[in-house]
C-alpha cells in the first residue's frame, strides 16, 4: 500500500530534521526497477567521498536527537537491507552531467571468474575506457564499478553501472557499441573476466542538488 510519494515523504522528514540538527546529508539516489534485476521496488544509494566521511555522518546521525525517529519513518514505508560498497569511475564521457537529476541505468551484477586477479579487473576497466572513449554516442554517459564490502548470500562480486541521461541515449549507445570495431574484442575480454546479469533502472536524485 506504500508508493514513491510515501518514500519521498519520509525523505522530506529526514531532510527537515537534518536541517534542525545542522547536519549535512550525503547525496542520495533512488533507482526504480524497469526491466530485469532482483525483485525489489527500489534501491536507495547514498554516496560518500570516503569511509571516514560515511562513518562521521553515521555517528552524527545517531547522536542527534532530531534524527531519532527518522529511521522509523522509512521503516513504515519499506523493508530494506543495508550494505556498503566501494565505487570508482571507469569511464566519464566528455559531456556527462554531474549535477544529479534523473538518469537511466544499465546495471550489471557480476561474478568474477575463478583465477581472476585485481590486475585483470583493472585491465578490463582500461579496455572499457579505451573502446567507449572512441564512440561519440557515449559522450554523455558514465561507467562506474562498485565492489561490495558487506554483502548477503546472493550478492554479486562486483557491479558495473552504465549511467545514461535517458532511455534514448542508452539505446543510441547500445546500437553504436554493437556496430563498433572494438566490440568483439571487448566482449571476449569481458566474458573472460566476468559473468554478469543485466537489469535496467530509472534513477532520480532525492537528496542533494536535485532534491
Amino acid at each position: 500500500g506504500k508508493d514513491r510519494d510515501d518514500l519521498l515523504s519520509a525523505r522530506d522528514y529526514m531532510v527537515k530534521q537534518a536541517a534542525k540538527a545542522e547536519m549535512s546529508l550525503a547525496p542520495s539516489y533512488v533507482w526504480h526497477r524497469y526491466k530485469g534485476g532482483p525483485d525489489l521496488d527500489h534501491v536507495w544509494f547514498s554516496v560518500h567521498e570516503s569511509l571516514a566521511t560515511f562513518a562521521a555522518q553515521s555517528e552524527a546521525f545517531g547522536a542527534a536527537p532530531e534524527m531519532a525517529d527518522v529511521e522509523a519513518r522509512f521503516e513504515s514505508v519499506a523493508e530494506c537491507d543495508s550494505n556498503i560498497a566501494m565505487a570508482r569511475p571507469v569511464f566519464q564521457g566528455s559531456e556527462a552531467a554531474n549535477d544529479g537529476g534523473t538518469a537511466f541505468i544499465a546495471s550489471n551484477a557480476c561474478m568474477v571468474h575463478p583465477g581472476t586477479s585485481p590486475a585483470d579487473l583493472i585491465d578490463l576497466e582500461n579496455h572499457i575506457r579505451d573502446v567507449l572513449g572512441g564512440i561519440s554516442e557515449y559522450n554523455a554517459s558514465s561507467v562506474f564499478m562498485a565492489t561490495p564490502m558487506t554483502a548477503g548470500p546472493d550478492s554479486a562480486d562486483a557491479y558495473l553501472f552504465l549511467v545514461h541521461p535517458s532511455q534514448s541515449q542508452w539505446a543510441a549507445t547500445s546500437a553504436a557499441f554493437q556496430a563498433s570495431a572494438g566490440r568483439d574484442s571487448l566482449v571476449r575480454h569481458f566474458q573472460a573476466v566476468l559473468d554478469c546479469k543485466t537489469s535496467l533502472w530509472f534513477s532520480e536524485q532525492v537528496v542533494g542538488e536535485a532534491e
